[in-house]
Formats: structure tokens, sequence, C-alpha cells
């Protein structure tokens, strides 16, 4: 059974054919293309082809300068950026500092955004236009890292982005960049087309046309790169990646990601309205959610054999881990063990929280977002069924379970995080600070977690200066929220990318398929 309609695979084996053409397939479709509509990692590689930052960070996540030429600060709440001159968008016209300002109020406000990108404004104050070039920033306090969180801001055009909405993105009548390629058409959930911008800034890319096809069957989108549908592929199964390294005719690229695969659980009685949390066989019914109790959610963990995953389940393609960031990041801390697994001690712990014969849940994953996320769950399933708390797993398209869990539907599930600026901020202040516009905390909560001791040491991490003392508030900050087990990380994805042979690549940190990462060999 082929994964898309037979005229789009002819479409893009035609286009793949040229020398100057890419064909790329993908496991997950972007859920939108407006820029700032969905702080969601294939919304932003998707955008990355169209619209630039002041500064983005390389496949190392090393921060690098692109729209913006300099920013300096001397106290850390006055920033002076100059801009890149030359630049113009699409249209031909010329990028100016006013495009910038435009962008970083946009950014924040975008109706209805179900991952808002204010988690990465909220620290700014003041936007000042100093010239056609370059403008200052002045934060509500000190913001060392602003920088750092601005690179997550794609700048678009005033000129087509005012009044404009998510549909008039969606649609392609603003999507008007200064990247590298220019928006051609948008399929939602199978295609999108881009075709190369011959005027940008830098070096035009060696691709003239680059087409991404959705293949969110993991077999399918194999069967696509061995049947030449595509010239590469993103998210190799492990299964297949020892078939494919010994076949001549394809290559793999592959690096260890900062892509942490976590289970979220929402400890409030609300939780119980779903239905997906229940009394155990024959018990009464629940009046207080069991996840309510820390001893309960420390059971769950220690039930989790995550070594056996990444082993048996992932082949050796992933990295058990105890936190949320990878050996080598600011933040990471090597005495920080992986959980260990025992399951007598988490049926102890059940039975001193008052539920010796346990209870019963749903986990719910998406099938096409992780790498191996149905056997994942199935094995952890299992996990939790052996210490009496009676597991089934729910399992949806990502396009059905973003919205779902965002709606507090899924109060126990599998889902991953991608750092996107190398430090536990970006995943604690989204993942886990009280949610609120105001102060733009809690921008991917989805567990109702709210803990006013951690919003505290977010808040003074992201604004210590003194790196050192940076790094003690970040320890502090993640012990607490460890301690907690509201969001327990279990591994970190290795990223593997097949191709065919002719092409050279450099893999990402971060998990992006970029169209930029791919050269022919020569």
């Amino acid at each position: 059974m082929r994964a898309a309609p037979l005229a789009a695979a002819l479409v893009l084996a035609a286009a793949s054919a040229g020398a100057q053409s890419l064909a790329i397939g993908l496991a997950t479709a972007p859920t939108a293309i407006d820029p700032h509509y969905h702080a969601h990692a294939q919304n932003s590689a998707t955008a990355t082809h169209v619209f630039e930052t002041l500064h983005a960070p390389d496949h190392l996540m090393q921060l690098q300068p692109r729209l913006a030429r300099e920013a300096t600060t001397i106290d850390g709440r006055v920033w002076e950026i100059r801009l890149r001159e030359g630049v113009r968008w699409h249209d031909g016209t010329p990028f100016t500092a006013d495009d910038v300002a435009f962008s970083l109020h946009r950014a924040g406000n975008v109706p209805n955004s179900p991952g808002s990108y204010g988690t990465y404004t909220r620290e700014i104050g003041t936007v000042e236009v100093t010239g056609p070039h370059s403008l200052r920033i002045t934060a509500r306090a000190p913001a060392p890292l602003l920088m750092s969180n601005l690179s997550n801001i794609f700048i678009v055009s005033r000129r087509h982005g005012e009044g404009a909405g998510t549909e008039d993105y969606n649609s392609g009548r603003a999507m008007v960049g200064t990247g590298p390629y220019r928006f051609a058409r948008w399929s939602p959930g199978t295609e999108i087309h881009f075709t190369r911008n011959d005027t940008h800034w830098e070096a035009p890319q060696p691709w003239e046309r680059v087409g991404f096809r959705v293949v969110t069957n993991p077999p399918a989108r194999v069967a696509a790169l061995l049947s030449g549908d595509v010239d590469l592929i993103a998210d190799v199964p492990s299964s297949d990646v020892a078939r494919l390294a010994a076949d001549r005719r394809f290559q793999l690229f592959t690096v260890s990601s900062n892509r942490l695969v976590f289970l979220g659980f929402d400890r409030t009685d609300a939780a119980l309205a779903t239905g997906l949390i229940r009394a155990a066989e024959g018990a009464p019914a629940l009046t207080a959610n069991p996840l309510g109790d820390v001893r309960v959610r420390r059971a769950l963990s220690m039930a989790i054999d995550r070594r056996a995953i990444v082993e048996r389940i992932n082949e050796g393609q992933a990295i058990a881990t105890g936190q949320f960031l990878p050996e080598g990041f600011f933040g990471h801390f090597p005495d920080i063990p992986v959980e260990p697994h025992d399951p007598d001690g988490a049926r102890r712990l059940l039975a001193e929280a008052g539920y010796p014969n346990g209870f019963r849940l749903t986990l719910a994953t998406s099938n096409d977002r992780i790498v191996n996320a149905a056997r994942q769950v199935q094995a952890i399933a299992q996990m939790w069924s052996r210490i009496g708390v009676a597991t089934v797993v729910e399992m949806m398209p990502h396009a059905v379970f973003t919205p779902r869990r965002n709606r507090y539907e899924l109060p126990v599930f599998l889902s991953s995080w991608g750092n996107q600026t190398g430090e536990p901020l970006y995943t604690l202040v989204p993942q886990l600070g009280t949610r609120s516009r105001e102060t733009g905390l809690g921008a991917a909560n989805r567990i109702r977690y709210s803990n006013a001791e951690l919003d505290r040491l977010l808040v003074a991490a992201g604004a210590e200066l003194d790196r050192g003392r940076r790094l003690a508030l970040l320890r502090q900050a993640t012990d607490l929220a460890l301690s907690e087990a509201v969001m327990q990380p279990l591994l970190l994805q290795v990223n593997n990318w097949g191709a065919r042979q002719g092409l050279a690549m450099v893999p990402r940190i971060d998990q992006y398929t970029l169209a930029m990462s791919v050269r022919p060999a020569d």
C-alpha cells in the first residue's frame, strides 16, 4: 500500500530525477506554515526555508548571526542590534528594522496558538527602531539569554504580515520571506514545495526545487527511498538502520540528538473527567486522581526499564536518560542518574499511597512523531501492568494527538521535546512553568502543572548574568522538577537520515531536516 497518491509520488520522483531538484520524505507534517502560529519542531524546520531569524543555531546548536550582524549589551537589559544590510524580501522590497519590530510584536500574539511564541518574547519590554537597520530592545529585567530566545522568532514582512492571519500564511498569500527558498505550494498533511531564492544574500542553494513529502508510516517511508520516489528520508526506523548501512546504493547520516522523549502526567482531579484514569476492576470509583500522589508517579517511573527500551525497542538507537538535556549541554548534570528499574520498590510505593491493588489508566501517544513510539508505549504499558496499574494504549496521528493533548484530554501521554537553545530553561519554562499569557511561562504545559517555587527559580535563572550562579539556579530547578515526577525523562533520540548515494548531508542535533543541509556530493 502506497503512503501517498500515485500522482503525487510520480511528481516527486520526476522532480528528484533532475540534478537541481531534491525530494525528501518526512515522518511528520507541519501543523501550519504561519511561522508564528505553533512552536513546533516541524513547523519551525519548514519555516526555516522561507523565513530567517536574527540568529540561528547551527547543526551543533551554536548560535550564529543571520539577519542580525551584531547584538551587544552592557547590563543584559538593553540590547543594541545592528541588522544585515542589503537583504531583500522575496518580492524585492528591502528588509528593515521595522520588519523586526513588527515580527517581535506579532510572534506572541497570534490568536488560537496551540504553542505560543510568547515564551520567547516574554522578556521584551520595549522595541525601538533607531535606524533603517538598527534597533534597541529593552527587557523587563536583565535577560542574558534574550538573543538565544529570539533565535526562535522568524522575521516576517510587515508589508505582507500586517493584518494577515494564520489563514493568509497557510494559503501562501503572506508567505514572503528573506530565506534561501521561496514558498511554492502546500497540501496540508501531504506535501510542501519550495523554489530557490536566487537573490538570497548568501550564495544560492544548489537545489532549484525542493519537495517534502509526508510519509508517516515508517516502512512506507523506507520503501519510498528504496524505490527512488524520494532522495532522502528523515527518521529511519531503528530496525532498518543496519539494512540501509549495508546497501551500497544508500548511506546513513547519524547524530545523537537533544530530542527528549518523556512521559507527562496530569495530577489534577480534573483529569478524572476524561475517563482515562479509573479505579481497579471491582473497586469503588475514584474520588481523587491517584496521580496527585507523588509516590504513585514515582512508582510509575521506577517500573520502567529505560535501558531495555533503548536496547530492545530502539535497537540501541537512543540514549537512556534521567534528566532534560544530553551530555555536553549547559545544564546537563553528570551526577543525575538514569532511574533504576525497580518494580518491587514501585509496588511498595503504590501500597504506601493507598493503591495496593493499583488502578487503571490509558497511555496515549502519536504514532507518527517519535521513532518506535508504538512499541515503546506497548512496552511501558506492560511494565505498568506488572506492578498492578492496568494500562491500555491509545495511539493516533500527531495531527489528532496534539489538539487533544492541548485540550487536556490525555492525562497520561508519551511525547517529545527538542531543545532549540541548549539550556534547560528552553524545556522547563514552556513545559513546567505555570501557564500564563502575562508571564509567558508554560506555553507548552499540557498537564496543568503549577509550582510557585519552580516558577521563581526559572525567572531568577533567566535573569542571572553570572553563568555560575545561573547554573546553580538551574540545578535547583532541575532537582525540583525531577522530584515532582510529572515530566519523566525516558530517553534521547538518535537521529538517522537515509539518502541515496550522490548526496552529502550535515546532520543536525535539533533533528531538523533542511534542504540547506544537503548538497550534491562532489
